[in-house]
This record gives C-alpha cells, structure tokens and sequence, in this order.
C-alpha cells in the first residue's frame, strides 16, 4: 500500500492547526470577523504541497468561506448560493491533485452547505438543485476515473485530526453560534443529517479510509437529489418515474463500493434519516425505490479480479449487507402485495455475481477440517440459513453481533411469510434425539416445534415460537432440563444443494 504524501507534513502541522482551530473558535465567539492572517498563513501551507491533508483544506476553506459571506453580506439568499458556489471551486481546485476518493471525501462541508440551503431557503431550490446536481456529475466522473485508471492501487487514510474541523464548520455557518461548546457526537449529526449514528460513529473513531468518508459524501448528495423531487408540484406518478429515473441514473454514474456500502447500511435502518423532511409517507416511497435500485443494479464491477483494491472482510461485510438489504426488499414487496416485483427481485438475486463471490469467499477460508459443499441457493434467506449453519460450526461469518442477530432474525420470521412458487427455499434437516422433521410429499419441509425453537448459538434460548401466526407456549420442560438440540448433521433439499450433504460435528 502506498504511503500518504501528506504523511510527510504531520509533524508540523498538526501542533499548528490544534492551535489554530482552538484559537479561530474563540475568536469567533468573541465577535471577531477579520480572520485574514489565518487564510494567509494556511494559503501558503496548502500550495507546499500537492496532496494537501483533508484536515488542512478543510480549516483554509472554511477561513474563505467565512470571508466570502461576510463580504457578500450574510441575509441575501443570492449572497448563499454564490458562496457555496465559491466553496465547490475552491475545495475542487484545493485537491485537484489528490486521488478520486480524496477529492470526493473533501466535498463534505460542500454537501453540509447544499442541505442547509435545501432546508432553510426553499426560495433558492432551482439553484440549489443546479448545485446538487453538479457534485453528483463531479462525484461520477471521479467515480469513473478510479475504475479506468484505479488510482494506482492507493488506500488512503483519514488523518486522526480531521473531525476536529467539524465544529470549525458547524462555528463558521453559525448553526451553533452563542450555545457553547458541543460534544463532537452533537457536531457530527449536524455536520452529516443524512446518515445513521453507526455510520457517524465510524467516522468519529477517527483513522478510517478516506474511501468511507467518499462513501458517506456521495450517499448524501444522492439523497439530497432525492429528497428536491418531492418538491416538485407533480403528481405521485411522475414523481415515482422521477425517482426511479433519478436514482438508477446516480447509482449507474457512481457504481462505486463505497457509496453502496453506506447505502446499504442505512436501507438496514428501521426508517431513513430523511423521514422528518419528507414525512413517513414520502419516507416509504423513497425506501421502495431505493430497493428497487439496490436490486436492478449491475455489480460485475465490486470484483477482486478488476483492480478494486479492497480488504477481503469489507467485500465480504459489503456482500452481507447486500444480502439482508435483498431479503428486505423482497418481504417489502410481498407485504405490499406487489408479487411481480418480488419475484422480479428474486430473480436479480439469482443473476446478481455477489452470492456466488460470497460463497467462494466462505468456502476458500482455511483452518476448516471439513469440506464446506457448495449450495445452489435461489433466495435470500437460502443463503443466509447456509450462512447460519457455516458459521455455527466453527467458522466465522457475520463479524460482529448485530449482523448475526439480523440474520437470525430472518431466519425464524421467513417461515411465516409468502413464498412465490419459483422459490426453492434451503431447508435444515434436523435430527434430535432420534426423530426428524417430516417432509411433505411435495419436497416441502414441516418443521415442528422443536425446530422452531432451534437455537443457533449456544448463549441464545428462546421459550415461545409463532407458528402460522399463533404463539405457542413450552410447558412441562424445567429449564434447568431443558432439551438442548444440536447439529447432528445437516441436509439440504435436493434442489437446492449441489454435492453431498455436508456433515458437522457433534458439540
């Protein structure tokens, strides 16, 4: 991996800016407008170099923008809207000679901008939109140039300091001017509306890959896309075209592993962060079409073997969230009755290449005494069941609790859901204390309550099950006695497994 040219610049820097910030911060408090010796000083320190830190362009920048508005004059709505102009320019031209996904993350406070005017001065919305739509197109050139010329295969990083110049912004637009001091959470939530406290919390840790933070700027210019079509005064059915056409149009230009990646961990929130701006109604037909864009897209392109310079755990993290988004929009399309879209969506899972990526990943991992069969899954929640299984003997799978609680999740609600009939779901077959689940002549798998109550990890004991909607209770089992079941072995249905059946371990 290549080193950070802006590496070299650290040791000095660093004391400088620190001081710089708590000094501008106060300043500014105290009433003070003239901040000229600042932007002088920082000018001459960005052009010594030509792959300035984010931190740097960041504080100099924000130095310009203070002066271009007070210049202006702070109360005219033109005043804004050629300030932010002003801002684009300026951060365009201050990383002109950093790599694609540097260039994109340095557009935050660009992006911070566009919302405020979005939200506070409607009036502009024509012009605003002019803007969204320039660092959408900016973003998606940049996107294309790292998959033509792949950066060189350079991982950059965020420089520790870099969250420290969120309050220097949220100071400068006066959004918390006069309240004192805030928590750099507090700043962060301000500073990034549009995504969800996990995703915030990775940026605050500090040390991320700058590629995360592109991710996180390109995800929310997307929605600010979004969220100025509703909007428009149209009818509900233009307005979905619009959405559908939009949304399919930006995911196509960014086809970038980023971008996807903070998408698909917010679709995995109960609602989007736009909810108090659009209202649950429009919130819903958002979540929809956003699903329907995550499903239809082409994904040829997230592929170790075309150049994208990946860990084999965020592929792998990425492919799972894939999966569970996946598994949403297919149970969102049957509650909504709309069986046509579910199966169109299950029939883009099956031609999609990241089940087939995730499972050569699953099967490839070493310090496994025992060969892992292929599975010929066709659903969602096939692969995720496989998932399940694998991990429970012994490898490990979903990284962290929460994706393995989701997964769970999926796996005990899917029974009591609608199944197409082109759906061959992966089925366990389970044997405990000498009695089997019956299958039905169809090829079908009844499971009884006591695969109902399976659990899957050994911490994990349920006493209550819901079968065909009805909740039954377990009476009669002391739960000092209780039966605990394990894997004996495990056999898929025959149209859903290729090989023979794989064999674990007694626990």
């Amino acid at each position: 991996m290549n080193q950070n040219p802006s590496k070299q610049l650290q040791p000095y820097y660093q004391p400088m800016l620190r001081e710089s910030i708590n000094r501008f911060i106060a300043e500014h408090r105290k009433g003070t407008t003239d901040f000229s010796d600042f932007s002088s000083i920082f000018s001459r320190t960005l052009h010594r170099t030509p792959d300035p830190p984010i931190p740097l362009v960041w504080f100099y920048s924000a130095l310009e923008f203070h002066n271009n508005r007070l210049g202006m004059g702070r109360e005219a709505s033109r005043t804004s809207i050629a300030s932010v102009k002003g801002l684009f320019q300026l951060l365009v031209s201050c990383s002109d000679g950093c790599v694609s996904m540097k260039r994109i993350g340095v557009l935050a406070p660009l992006v911070f901008e566009l919302y405020r005017l979005m939200v506070y001065e409607k009036e502009m919305k024509s012009d605003t939109e002019g803007l969204v739509d320039g660092v959408v197109s900016y973003c998606s050139i940049l996107c294309m140039k790292e998959r033509v010329l792949g950066d060189d295969g350079k991982i950059v990083f965020l420089e520790e300091d870099f969250v420290d110049l969120i309050p220097v912004w949220m100071v400068v637009c006066d959004c918390y001017y006069g309240r004192g001091l805030f928590e750099v959470g507090d700043f962060l939530k301000g500073f990034f509306p549009f995504v969800s406290d996990g995703v915030r919390k990775g940026i605050e840790m500090g040390c991320c890959e700058v590629g995360f933070l592109a991710g996180v700027v390109m995800f929310e210019a997307f929605l600010l896309k979004m969220c100025l079509i509703f909007d428009v005064g149209i009818t509900k059915e233009e307005k979905e075209k619009k959405l559908h056409d939009s949304a399919a149009q930006i995911t196509t230009g960014f086809q970038n592993f980023y971008f996807l990646d903070t998408l698909f961990r917010i679709l995995l929130e109960p609602v989007l962060p736009v909810i108090s701006l659009l209202g649950s109604e429009n919130e819903v037909l958002l979540k929809e079409v956003l699903y329907n864009s995550v499903m239809m897209m082409d994904y040829s392109f997230i592929n170790p073997q075309t150049g994208v310079s990946l860990y084999a755990n965020s592929l792998k993290d990425f492919a799972i969230n894939w999966l569970f988004v996946s598994e949403l929009a297919i149970q969102s399309a049957r509650v909504n009755g709309d069986q046509g879209k579910a199966t169109s969506y299950v029939n883009a899972f099956c031609r999609s290449c990241i089940p087939n990526q995730l499972i050569n990943w699953v099967i490839s991992q070493s310090g496994i005494d025992r060969k892992i069969n292929r599975p010929n899954v066709s659903t969602p929640i096939a692969l995720i069941k496989w998932l399940l299984v694998v991990e429970e003997d012994g490898l490990a799978i979903f990284g962290c609790q929460t994706a393995k609680h989701r997964a769970k999740a999926f796996f005990f609600t899917s029974r009591t859901e609608c199944r197409l009939p082109v759906i061959k779901h992966l089925f366990l077959n389970c044997i405990h204390e000498g009695s089997e689940v019956d299958v039905i002549g169809g090829g079908d798998v009844e499971m009884h309550d006591a695969v109902d109550t399976i659990s899957l990890s050994g911490d994990d004991r349920t006493s209550t099950a819901t079968t065909d909607g009805t909740r039954k209770r377990k009476e009669g089992i002391e739960d000092d006695k209780k039966a605990q079941l394990k894997y004996m072995r495990c056999q898929f249905h025959e149209n859903s497994v290729r090989g023979n059946p794989c064999i674990f371990r007694q626990q």
